[in-house]
């Protein structure tokens, strides 16, 4: 494999925001005050602080967390190292999707290893990578499935709430499916039996993913969060008072998003209270009524005092929305950098004060390489039609009349048609002007009707270029295809499974050296 870049701004595809904040644009900067390359992390580093006692909480949290699974000696030399003073991370986080989902969740993975190492080098100091498995979601319907060679597989339940507490029950089915899907490669077997070991009938969602990612990504040193733990939100029980009494997150977002709209989306809106109450089955949001607070979905009702309680007890019980999580995050790790793709780096900006507010340190937050594979037969095809890489990203309906009428056998060109008869309606024109002004909107209007009617033929003589180009189109729409399956990018889309069937574990070392998080561009990889 080989990997070939685009700048990101010419695909297309990515915000003005994404783009402002690679080219460390002023605007961007106020929001994400650090650069998203090695000079933002050496500046995060010296100024992260992170107490013994967190520290300590934090790795004795992580030895239980992986007690009981297999590790590879680089996990466990980096579970050790984290206990250093001087030790950093560099994070990522995603829903626990079936079989890790689509692509850019592997890819997040190895970035953030990658990053990791090129920090620690620069750094020279211990820097941990982290995948953060976000449990306390509760949307099942974004993470009970996987698209497995354009086949989507889906665990069928009817569980509820958290998604890292659910039980794998009735999971034999959507594992064999996926075994059958993901093609009989060299590897096959050996995938199959990682299935069956890790999303076993009884284990927790969060534990299939734990001992899944592990088991992949182990042998890098990549060490796994789970959030929803006593021990972490014990941590974390000061920011959710705050929170709950004063409605930081609210305020600090509202007045993020009044600056951000002067040139960008708002990616989300803060509620009054940004905090889910847990309880089996159910994660419900916490709304003021009155003088009380209420958990929504028929959940336990508290004064004021009775919640602060509450939390102090049980802080296990609660937990963050979309827009505190990073606070939390950042609050349990000594992290310098996270990374994230487009839509995440939209809400990070939203975050500056919500973070001044809390006195939590903000990170660099970087944007997780973007990439395709394409096989090199496609490529080349599509290139030697005349067409570029970066067309790859264009209409391909567009690209596709581009190359038909560069190559058919006749014109399509109607430009002397127009030309001629603009000549000829300035002349009628004149000639009616002089004998009736008022008649000039109807030659105007004869004009354009006829200027039409050439398009019209135009775009007949486009597609019988189509049609005497036909092998051409064909093989147009096998190449955007094989980047854009059911027309969105393959990295959304299509699942590791396949690739690892094929080529086995090896082909995430290929993947960890052709993709750099600190090369701002599109990565095109040619297979």
């Amino acid at each position: 494999m080989e990997v070939h870049h685009i700048p990101y701004a010419s695909t297309g595809r990515f915000s003005q925001a994404v783009i402002d904040h690679l080219a460390n644009d002023p605007f961007a900067r106020e929001f994400l005050p650090k650069s998203p390359d090695l000079n933002g992390i050496a500046e995060a580093a010296g100024e992260r602080q992170f107490s013994i006692r967190d520290r300590t909480t934090l790795c004795d949290t992580l030895d239980r967390q992986h007690g009981g699974h297999e590790l590879h000696a680089a996990v466990s030399a980096n579970l050790k190292r984290l206990r250093q003073g001087d030790a950093l991370t560099v994070t990522t986080g995603h829903q626990i999707c079936l079989f890790t989902g689509p692509l850019y969740v592997p890819y997040k993975i190895l970035n953030t290893i990658r990053l990791a190492k090129a920090a620690e080098e620069r750094l020279q100091r211990p820097v941990v990578p982290v995948f953060w498995m976000a449990t306390e979601d509760h949307d099942l319907a974004e993470v009970d499935h996987a698209f497995i060679n354009d086949q989507k597989i889906q665990w069928k339940t009817n569980a509820a709430g958290a998604v890292g507490r659910m039980k794998l029950i009735g999971i034999e089915g959507a594992v064999e499916e996926a075994i059958a899907a993901m093609g009989m490669g060299e590897y096959a077997n050996e995938m199959a039996d990682l299935l069956r070991a890790c999303y076993r009938e009884g284990a927790t969602l969060a534990e299939a993913t734990r001992s899944f990612v592990l088991a992949l990504f182990g042998r890098f040193g990549i060490v796994t969060v789970d959030g929803d733990d006593p021990a972490l939100k014990r941590l974390f029980a000061p920011v959710m008072r705050e929170e709950l009494l004063n409605q930081v997150t609210q305020r600090t977002v509202a007045y993020a998003n009044e600056r951000i709209e002067a040139r960008y989306p708002v990616q989300a809106h803060a509620r009054e209270i940004n905090l889910f109450h847990l309880r089996p089955g159910h994660r419900s949001r916490i709304i003021m009524e009155g003088d009380h607070f209420v958990a929504l979905d028929g959940g336990p009702k508290w004064t004021t005092d009775q919640m602060l309680h509450e939390l102090e007890v049980h802080p296990e019980d609660f937990s963050p929305n979309v827009l505190l999580r990073p606070i939390y995050q950042e609050t349990v790790l000594p992290n310098i950098a996270y990374i994230g793709g487009g839509g995440e780096l939209a809400y990070w900006m939203q975050l500056r004060w919500l973070f001044q507010g809390m006195q939590v340190p903000i990170p660099v937050v970087m944007l997780r390489t973007s990439a395709g594979t394409i096989p090199e037969k496609r490529l080349r095809q599509w290139l030697d039609l005349g067409a570029q890489e970066v067309d790859l990203f264009a209409p391909l309906d567009e690209i596709k009349s581009n190359v038909a009428t560069e190559r058919a056998t006749f014109s399509t060109d109607v430009k002397d048609e127009v030309e001629q008869l603009d000549r000829t309606y300035a002349a009628l024109a004149e000639r009616a002007i002089a004998a009736d002004p008022t008649l000039k909107n109807a030659v105007d209007a004869r004009r354009v009707q006829a200027v039409r009617g050439v398009e019209r033929i135009q775009k007949g003589l486009i597609r019988a270029a189509k049609r005497d180009q036909h092998i051409a189109m064909q093989r147009m729409d096998a190449a955007h295809a094989a980047l854009f399956p059911s027309g969105g990018l393959q990295e959304r889309r299509a699942n590791m499974l396949p690739a690892l069937a094929a080529k086995g574990p090896d082909v995430l070392e290929e993947w960890l050296d052709l993709l750099d998080p600190l090369d701002h561009r599109f990565a095109l990889i040619v297979d």
